[in-house]
Formats: C-alpha cells, structure tokens, sequence
C-alpha cells in the first residue's frame, strides 16, 4: 500500500511568543490500495450475522432481512464462512459460524427465523462477535449487525457496547451496522460501527435491507487488505495532535492509533491531522510526527508497513510568506463541514430543530466561504455535501417525527460513508 503525507503549507511561523491555534500544522495523510492481479489463492469470505428478531421486526422488516441474508448465502463460495445469530430478549446461534458447505440447508436456518420479545443487543452482538473469533479466520471476519430498534433489554450503554465491539479488532473482527426504518438509535448503532471500524447504513424502507446487505457483502468479498491502521507519533516540533472526523482513535504513547478497517483493492482513504506547535528558536526543520501505516495482505496473510516521517520548516523573520497546498486546506474544509453536519445531527437527536438548522447553515456558508479555493476535482463531493444538506434543512422546515428521524439517520449514514468509504483521488498527472 501507498502511504503519502503533505503539510499544507511550506513553511510555518512558529518562532512567534504567541502562537495560537492558526498556528496549527494540517497533515493529510493518503492511502492508497494498489490494483491486485488476479490471486491464485483464494481469499475467504468470513461473514458472521447479528440478527434483531424482536417483535418490533415482526412482518416485512424481517421477512426481507431474511431474503437479503439467503441472497447472500448465494453468493458466497465453499470455502467461505457463514453463521447467524439471532436474539431479541434471549440469544440463539441459528447458524454456527463455519464453511458455507450445504446452502439449501444454510437458507431453511435463515428462514427459520421468528419475531419474538424485547431487544437485548448487547448479548446478541457479544455472543455474535464471540462466535466470529471462535473462527480463527487470519483473513478477518466481518460482524454485521441488523436492527430496527433500541437496546431496551441488559446492557444499554451506547459507549459500552460500542468499546466491546472495538475490543475484537485485534482478532481482525470487524462490525458493521444496517439500522431499519425509523425507529432505531442511530446513536447506539453509529457507536458500534465505529469502535468496530465497519460500516453504517439506514434502510428507510424495509426493500432496502436486501441493497444494503448485498453492498456490505460485495465489500466484503473484495476486501484484500486487513487491519489497516495509521500510528502516529509526535515530533519534538510539536506538543498536541488531534485526528479530524469521526475516526475510530486510540490514544497511545505520544500519539494516536486510526483504526482504518479493511480496504478493497485500488481504494484511497484520507486521514487529517493537526498538531499545535511548540515555538522554535531558530528557523530550520522541525520533527512533526512520523506516521506508520500497517497492514495484513489477505493473498500472502503477512504483515506489511510503510512510515514516513514529516518534517516541518521554520520560516526566519525575512521569509516569503507560506505557500497553502490547497488540496490540504480543501480537506480540512471538508472535513470543518461534517463536523458542523455531526453538530446538528445531535441537536436534531436532542430535538433542538433551531440549533440543527444553526449548524446545517453554518455547514453551508463554510463551503460557499471557501469554494474558489477548492480544487475543481473536489467540488462534486461538496456539491452532494450542499444537496445532502439543503434537504435536511428542507425536511426540518416542517419538523414532524418522521422527518426529523429521516434527517437524523441518514445524516448518520451519509457522516459514516464520508469518513470511511471516500475515494480520494486526484486526476491523472495532478
């Protein structure tokens, strides 16, 4: 894998007494996954289903969870791994996570499943990660976890199931998320999708499960880089870093650990970071950070890793003025939007409709604010970020419940998508 970093600006003021946080360093920090040939080794698909089976799943909601779960059953090879575990107040392993060896026989388990009592997810979701590792699986094992409600039984702590499902990533288990309908917490699931470096998606309609469970196990079929993650430690340059986004982070020794998932081939993700300066005595080169990417190649399952170190330059008094990389600053606009958009997704979960519209608007002027600046070949994923926006403005004019859970789930969805699913490219020759 590829692993650039660019600073965005060439040089930096930092011999002032008073340093603020204009001073700050941007780093962004690419990673590419190459194209792969064709692998003589075929790389397993391991697939473990967390299914809601509580009585709010009763009807169409579970009956097309279902016939999604069967459709993918289809797809996946004999030498794959399928299980499935159904709960609502009790936990049941409908389907034992092992090879995909008789798929009539997998199907009738699937169907099978019926409605019942309240909601304990978190013992569903345990008992499903539990029975992902039982695996063994060095390629990595995917959790999805399908819901339409709210942890209403054991443990309900959004912050708690969502660690318990980040304590898994070091078995290379990794959980995400389809909330169905309206009446899910999006918080709770957002919670999980991220400590477990997975995905997040909202099927309004109950139709669209089949679409979302069919894109989570294309992704998953396709993956061919495991345990993706970015180390970064501090340089004596600076005295404070902080990852921009909704990031799956763990504070380590002098820096931060990014959980970056699992990437297909020729896939690009981007990680911003900012780092306050300490102040310079004299101009030169100052350490910022070295920046350690590592990974597991699922052809070969060995680890791989590529670092680089960043440096910054200390601009003397008669010095020009900086020269802004603009593809950095249009990243740190970007990522400025969606935490406006983060924002006023929690007011509109708090039912505070002005302070939502408050930040949508401010989302929106930050973009306009900025735009001449930003690199042509970044403005159409800016133009989806003002149509995503001017339509949950639109939906709160007339605030009723369906709206504001429309806006707040697939705000969700879409801050979700945005921080780990983002192709980053630039044009060829750029």
């Amino acid at each position: 894998m590829e692993l650039n970093t660019r600073l965005d600006r060439d040089r930096f003021t930092w011999m002032s007494r008073n340093l603020s946080t204009s001073d700050r360093a941007s780093l962004l920090v690419e990673v590419t996954a190459p194209p792969l040939p064709r692998s003589e080794r075929v790389v397993s698909t391991n697939l473990v289903v967390v299914l809601d089976r509580s009585g709010s799943m009763s009807g169409d909601p579970l009956e097309h969870a279902k016939r999604a779960l069967c459709d993918v059953i289809d797809r996946l090879a004999p030498t794959d791994t399928f299980g499935l575990v159904a709960f609502d107040n009790q936990v049941d392993v409908v389907v034992p996570a092992g090879p995909v060896a008789d798929r009539d026989k997998l199907k009738e388990r699937v169907r099978s499943v019926t409605a019942g009592g309240s909601t304990d997810l978190a013992s569903g979701l345990v008992r499903g990660l539990k029975e992902a590792r039982r695996l063994e699986a060095v390629d990595g094992v995917r959790v999805l976890l399908v819901s339409d409600g709210h942890a209403n039984h054991g443990v309900t702590d959004p912050d708690v199931i969502g660690r318990r499902a980040g304590q898994f990533i070091d078995n290379r288990i990794t959980t995400s998320v389809l909330g169905m309908g309206l009446g899910y917490d999006e918080v709770l699931l957002e919670s999980i999708s991220k400590r477990g470096a997975g995905n997040n998606y909202f099927a309004q309609e109950v139709g669209d499960a089949v679409e979302a469970i069919a894109a989570e196990c294309g992704e998953l079929l396709a993956q061919r880089f495991l345990s993706v993650r970015l180390a970064v430690t501090m340089g004596n340059g600076v005295r404070d870093v902080r990852v921009l986004g909704d990031l799956n982070i763990r504070p380590v020794d002098d820096g931060v650990l990014v959980e970056l998932g699992s990437f297909t081939a020729d896939q690009m993700r981007s990680v911003v970071l900012q780092f306050d300066p300490k102040q310079a005595t004299k101009p030169g080169r100052r350490k910022v950070a070295t920046v350690r990417l590592t990974y597991v190649l699922a052809d070969d399952l060995e680890d791989y890793s590529v670092s680089h170190t960043v440096w910054a330059q200390v601009a003397g008094p008669n010095d020009k003025p900086a020269k802004i990389d603009r593809d950095v600053m249009a990243e740190v606009v970007f990522q400025g939007v969606q935490r406006h958009k983060r924002r006023a997704t929690d007011a509109v979960q708090a039912s505070d409709i002005d302070a939502a519209r408050r930040r949508y608007e401010r989302a929106l002027r930050n973009i306009r604010r900025h735009w001449d600046s930003i690199p042509r070949e970044r403005r159409p994923e800016f133009e989806r970020d003002i149509s995503f926006i001017e339509d949950a403005l639109e939906r709160l004019q007339e605030p009723t419940y369906d709206a504001m859970q429309i806006v707040g789930k697939a705000m969700t969805a879409n801050l979700s998508v945005n921080m780990r699913t983002r192709d980053r490219r630039r044009p060829d020759g750029a």
